[in-house]
C-alpha cells in the first residue's frame, strides 16, 4: 500500500496519492482539498487533483462490540457486561469532520446508558429483563449520533458475568430447588402406591371372593400357594 494512503476512523481508507481513486459500490468519498471539504462523491472512478485527500467512507452496516466493564447493581452486586450495537454511516462528511475518534463517542455514550439502565434494577431483574434492558436506547441516543453522522440500532447485552461468589450461590440454589423437585416426585409417588394399596384393600375387604379369584389366579402362574385351615378342620 502506498505510504500515503492510510485508514484514520473506523470504516474510513484515506486516498492521498495517485492520479486516479476508485469509491467502491459500497462506500462514499468525501474530498478535502487544500484542508476544505469540497465535495462528497458517489461510487465510481475519480480523477484526483493534487494536494486533495478522498476519504472513502465505508456505509455497511458494521457490528461493535463495546468490551465487558463493570457496573453496580440497585442491590450493590457488581457485574461484567458486554454489548454489540449495529452502526450504519448515514453522513459520511460529518461521520469524517465531527470528530477525530467517532467511535469513542459512540462507545461512550452506549457505556453510560447500560450503567445507567442497569443501576435501577437488582439483580433478579436484570436475569430475567437481560433482552430488554436496552430497549429504547437507540432512541434517546439517535441525536447525539446523528450529530457524528452515524445511525445506531439493534443494541443488545451480548454477555453477563456474575461474580464468582454470586455465581456459587446461584449453583447451590438451582441445585436446591431440583432435590426438593426430586423430593416432591418422591413423596408423589410414594402417595400414589399408598392410595393404590389402601383402595385393594378396601376392595378386598368388600368384596372377600376378589381375594379367591387373586390366589386361584397366582397358582395358575406357577406360584406357590399354601392354604392354612381352622382349628378343628380335618387337615
Amino acid at each position: 500500500m502506498n505510504p500515503r494512503n492510510y485508514s484514520t476512523a473506523a470504516g474510513v481508507n484515506v486516498v492521498s496519492a495517485g492520479w486516479h481513486v476508485t469509491v467502491p459500490s459500497w462506500s462514499r468519498a468525501v474530498v478535502i482539498h487544500d484542508g476544505k471539504v469540497i465535495a462528497e462523491r458517489e461510487p465510481g472512478r475519480y480523477r484526483r487533483r493534487s494536494r486533495s485527500e478522498w476519504h472513502l467512507v465505508d456505509q455497511r452496516p458494521a457490528l461493535l462490540t463495546i468490551p465487558p466493564q463493570e457496573v453496580l447493581t440497585s442491590d450493590g452486586v457488581q457485574v461484567r457486561l458486554s454489548v454489540t450495537a449495529t452502526l450504519t454511516v448515514v453522513n459520511p462528511t460529518v461521520w469524517v469532520t465531527a470528530s477525530q475518534s467517532p467511535t469513542e463517542i459512540i462507545y461512550s455514550h452506549l457505556q453510560v446508558a447500560l450503567r445507567d439502565r442497569v443501576a435501577t434494577i437488582d439483580l433478579a431483574e436484570l436475569s430475567t429483563t437481560r433482552a430488554t434492558i436496552l430497549d429504547g436506547v437507540e432512541a434517546e441516543l439517535a441525536p447525539t449520533y446523528a450529530n457524528i453522522g452515524v445511525a445506531v440500532t439493534a443494541i443488545a447485552v451480548k454477555d453477563i458475568t456474575l461474580p464468582q461468589e454470586v455465581r456459587a450461590v446461584l449453583a447451590q440454589v438451582a441445585l436446591t430447588k431440583q432435590r426438593g423437585l426430586a423430593e416432591l416426585e418422591r413423596a408423589r409417588g410414594e402417595a400414589a402406591s399408598l392410595r393404590s394399596l389402601a383402595n385393594t384393600a378396601k376392595l378386598l375387604a368388600e368384596n372377600p371372593a376378589l381375594l379367591q379369584l387373586r390366589t386361584l389366579q397366582a397358582a395358575t402362574e406357577g406360584a406357590q400357594i399354601i392354604i392354612h385351615r381352622g382349628e378343628g378342620e380335618n387337615r
